[in-house]
């Protein structure tokens, strides 16, 4: 974290990502600092990682087992653009035939006639790379249970070249609620696609944005979607009006169909929305601090809780860890005489165990709700428990996090990349309050791997279900553990922009300079190696091979395989 970081936090990171990626990628990546090759622009990276002239000559050459055929539906307009069909003289897969109709209407009676056995229904201005059919074909047949596809895109600026990527995670339920990430590509099985125009067309009345709400009603029937993570599509936004209410109503369509009671509103950034989840009970939230000494952190921790929080049926577990100042013990004292949700509790064991401490901690709470949470943290917005919890509450969530800010008011935390640093890492830290993100993410509700549990809502239930904090983990990743268990047991990581806190981060516990410290973050990384390898190698869902993973600002990497 530049500005922050100590030569031993450095020499720390490099380790990490050497033991991670080996020597070959650590080169690299020192190189690229040492270069300026870590950061480059959209066009230098797209020229750098699309297909050569040899691949795309070893892809046409190339038969698969399943060949199936495509249909490409032009919704022609006034635009009398040919850029889509001169782009699909280009590709690589020929097995697809062009269809232009220039009325919604008639894509019914196109679908009932058609053979073909996937369909896209996409618009004159667009342009698909050479290899989009390709690899939808390759995916396809690596699983044939796929019902739909999507890919990463970017937007033309002329007719040479693009800009503004879009580098898509995989499918992200409330990212998807929270935006129309996946745009105009998406390629779908005939069977489905005209299933769905059959049932939905006459409610597609100009009232609603058609491709958002058919996008919703895939995922509705828990139809298997794939993400592509390439650039396979241009998008021409010249002649498109993209209005705000159709989309708003998309969502809000959604969840009706659903049956999930809430309100969509518009945010102060176009094209980005916000769920607001109908909370019908106010269940009791439990809320578990860690504390040894530092009365005035905690002071001040409990103090913003008691004069902002609108949220009233909430308990308060501090659990005392071998504080040795009177004056703590004093202020246990007289916390526990005047607040009556304020309970201590006595962690007996000696040194510092995080897993250990809290799990201790939830024995005694009575809430079905449990709120971890940091000695060193300061709720700034009123609602912050409401909002995690209207998360929390829902059946498919397991865990939420937070947005945390330092006391400078720059960016601690916005959630959690499994990799990222050769580990997890945190993503846009130390960069400014203002900062919107890649596609707006630091201000949109989505679906994360991990949140950090400084501020980590959790269903109690969920917590016992996966075994609570492992206690190998003294210090660092146990909050990435528990998340990836919760993600294994079938449960969605929620990050929320809306609950906001000031975190002073390390005041507790010091940095990592000494030599049993480093040794017992190195045992802590090859725990995490060991236990959540497969997942490492695979890369974390809801971040992108496109982006480095030693860098936080999802930074294009010009090392990509192609």
């Amino acid at each position: 974290m530049e500005g922050r970081m100590n030569m031993s936090e450095f020499w720390k990171n490099i380790n990490t990502y050497y033991k991670r990626y080996g020597l070959h990628a650590t080169i690299v990546r020192i190189m690229d600092k040492l270069t300026g090759q870590s950061r480059v622009d959209y066009m230098t990276w797209y020229q750098k990682t699309k297909p050569t002239k040899q691949v795309l000559k070893i892809q046409r050459e190339t038969t698969f087992p399943y060949m199936p055929e495509i249909l490409v539906i032009v919704l022609e307009n006034k635009s009398g653009s040919h850029r889509l069909a001169d782009s699909l003289k280009n590709q690589t897969y020929s097995r697809w035939k062009l269809c232009k109709t220039r009325e919604l209407n008639d894509v019914v009676e196109i679908l009932k006639e058609a053979k073909e056995e996937y369909v896209l229904i996409t618009q004159p201005e667009d342009e698909l790379s050479a290899d989009a059919f390709f690899q939808c074909v390759k995916s396809l047949n690596a699983d044939r249970t796929i019902e739909a596809i999507y890919s990463d895109d970017d937007i033309i600026k002329n007719e040479t070249e693009y800009e503004e990527p879009a580098i898509k995670p995989d499918l992200n339920l409330d990212m998807l609620r929270s935006c129309n990430y996946i745009h105009n590509f998406l390629l779908v099985k005939k069977k489905l696609c005209q299933e769905l125009f059959e049932e939905c067309l006459e409610s597609w009345n100009g009232q609603i944005d058609w491709k958002y709400d058919f996008i919703f009603r895939c995922i509705e029937e828990k139809h298997s979607i794939h993400h592509i993570a390439k650039v396979l599509y241009h998008r021409n936004v010249e002649h498109v009006q993209v209005c705000d209410e159709q989309e708003r109503k998309a969502i809000d369509m959604h969840l009706k169909r659903m049956n999930i009671k809430g309100n969509v509103e518009k945010t102060e950034y176009r094209g980005i929305y916000r769920v607001r989840y109908t909370m019908e009970e106010t269940p009791l939230i439990s809320i578990v601090i860690p504390n040894k000494d530092h009365v005035e952190d905690l002071k001040k921790c409990i103090d913003s809780l008691e004069k902002k929080s609108s949220y009233d049926n909430r308990e308060y577990i501090i659990v005392e860890n071998n504080s040795t100042e009177e004056q703590t013990f004093a202020y246990y004292k007289e916390l526990e005489s005047k607040c009556p949700r304020a309970k201590v509790v006595y962690w007996k064991e000696k040194g510092f165990n995080y897993p250990k401490i809290n799990n201790y901690g939830v024995r005694y709470a009575k809430g079905e709700y449990i709120l971890f949470l940091n000695n060193d943290t300061e709720i700034q917005n009123p609602d912050c428990l409401e909002e995690m919890l209207i998360h929390c509450s829902r059946p498919e969530v397991g865990a939420v996090g937070a947005r945390l800010f330092y006391e400078d008011g720059t960016i601690q935390h916005v959630g959690v990349i499994v990799g990222l640093g050769g580990i997890a890492g945190h993503p846009y830290a130390t960069e400014a309050e203002e900062t919107l993100g890649h596609m707006g993410r630091v201000h949109m509700i989505q679906d994360l791997s991990a949140v950090t549990a400084a501020c980590m809502m959790v269903k109690k239930t969920v917590f016992f279900e996966v075994g609570k904090f492992e206690p190998e983990y003294a210090v660092a990743f146990n909050d990435v553990d528990l998340c990836m268990k919760i993600r294994k047991a079938g449960y969605l990581i929620v990050y929320t922009p809306y609950a906001r806190l000031t975190h002073y981060e390390s005041k507790s516990r010091g940095l990592e300079d000494s030599r049993e410290k480093v040794k017992r973050f190195d045992s802590e990384v090859a725990l995490f190696e060991e236990r959540w390898g497969k997942e490492l190698e695979k890369g974390d869902p809801n971040y992108n091979p496109n982006f480095r993973l030693d860098e936080k600002d999802f930074r294009l990497n010009v090392h990509v395989r192609r």
